[in-house]
């Protein structure tokens, strides 16, 4: 019993000697703290102090990071620069410091883009109300699975929605399959994507289908993120190409979800969608795969507008002999969802795609096409999109 109370009076101790050094951590940023980003009366004013620094700019996404604005020193060292705030949207931002690009020191709300970090502000307003916090928030699992097809044991991140219960076994969920982009992974459409945060909203005003969301690594030669630190594998499977590479989503992905979850096991429950990469990558394993799945989203695919970045253009026959000529084979989907920035080069290309499947006839088609080039505002409205449009049949 001494030994025990000896024990329990060290663990207070230790907790009480962390918490004041946590307290006079604290103590210390702010004593000369400053607030930053802050939203204003229609304003949002940036702030950094940098008594020693010549020069200080900060380059918000919405000037598209090809612009900066400057920013001027006061007295106290601190500098700063108050502009209207942009439409509603999630936003990133860097400051610039003598050259130098540097995170908000006072901002902890920061995201990855691959290997480049930026902090965030959310404008809120309209449709950006949906990517923050919900009160009836769904879960993120952080999954391992063995994958046979590249002999690696895989991450992948598994949303559920608000509501789901392990020891259910009666309640049955469709499933949506996501995929990332070049330069992504699993990580990303969780973070710059929002995913949870939208499916949350949606579901709680019931405009979506309470619904599984896998987001896998679709990089086949990565573990997982590069954040984890582990190396790449060296000797991977070769595949026809960039965008044809992820035949890994329905011989090891769905059949682990489809064993360890409660889905529906058939089309109806499933889709798959991806943003770019993961756009070339969906319209492979959609239409490979009619018997699997009833839904596809291809969100600014460069696969199918690849004449405007230098590739090819896109004939669709060629890679499925009879999509335009003898359709009915592939016409079969629920949804066919396709989507581009009004800025982006692919446009033309998506849109031309789009028309011919139109005009041979296939059901389900739709079109959006948003203001912004090739990046995550687009593609944060294309999830919502689609998601309000899946597993209603």
């Amino acid at each position: 019993m001494k030994r025990f109370l000896t024990f329990f009076a060290a663990v207070i101790l230790l907790a009480s000697s962390l918490s004041a050094g946590a307290q006079e951590m604290n103590s210390l940023m702010f004593r000369r703290g400053v607030t930053s980003p802050e939203l204003s009366e229609g304003n949002i004013t940036f702030r950094f102090i940098a008594p020693k620094a010549r020069k200080v700019e900060v380059s918000p996404s919405w000037l598209g990071y090809t612009k900066t604005l400057p920013m001027a020193q006061g007295e106290d060292g601190v500098w700063s620069v108050t502009v209207p705030q942009p439409d509603p949207e999630l936003y990133t931002y860097t400051f610039m410091v003598d050259g130098v690009s540097m995170l908000d020191p006072a901002n902890i709300f920061v995201q990855r883009d691959g290997s480049r970090y930026m902090n965030a502000v959310l404008i809120p307003g309209g449709y950006a109300d949906d990517y923050a916090e919900c009160s009836k928030p769904g879960n993120v699992e952080h999954v391992w699975y063995y994958s046979a097809e590249n002999g690696m044991t895989r991450r992948m991140y598994v949303y559920t929605p608000y509501g789901y219960d392990r020891t259910d076994k009666k309640t049955k969920y469709p499933v949506l399959y996501l995929l990332h982009g070049g330069g992504g992974d699993e990580d990303a459409w969780a973070t710059l994507g929002r995913t949870c945060q939208i499916l949350d909203n949606l579901i709680a005003k019931g405009k979506a289908k309470p619904m599984f969301v896998v987001m896998p690594n679709g990089n086949p030669n990565q573990y997982a993120a590069q954040t984890l630190g582990i190396p790449v594998k060296q000797d991977v499977k070769q595949y026809a190409s960039g965008f044809d590479n992820y035949s890994s989503l329905v011989s090891d992905i769905l059949p682990y979800i489809e064993k360890n979850y409660p889905v529906i096991k058939d089309r109806k429950g499933r889709a798959v969608a991806g943003l770019s990469m993961g756009g070339g990558q969906s319209f492979y394993i959609a239409f490979r795969n009619v018997d699997t799945f009833a839904n596809v989203g291809i969100f600014s695919s460069g696969l199918i507008g690849s004449s405007a970045i230098g590739g090819a253009p896109f004939n669709a026959e060629e890679h499925f002999p009879g999509m335009y000529s003898t359709p009915a084979k592939y016409n079969r989907f629920d949804v066919i969802y396709l989507s581009c920035g009004e800025e982006d080069n692919r446009i033309d290309g998506m849109k031309d795609f789009c028309g011919k499947l139109g005009s041979s006839g296939y059901k389900g088609v739709v079109w959006q096409q948003y203001p912004g080039g090739h990046e995550w505002k687009v593609w944060r409205r294309n999830l919502s999109d689609f998601v309000q449009l899946i597993f209603k049949k």
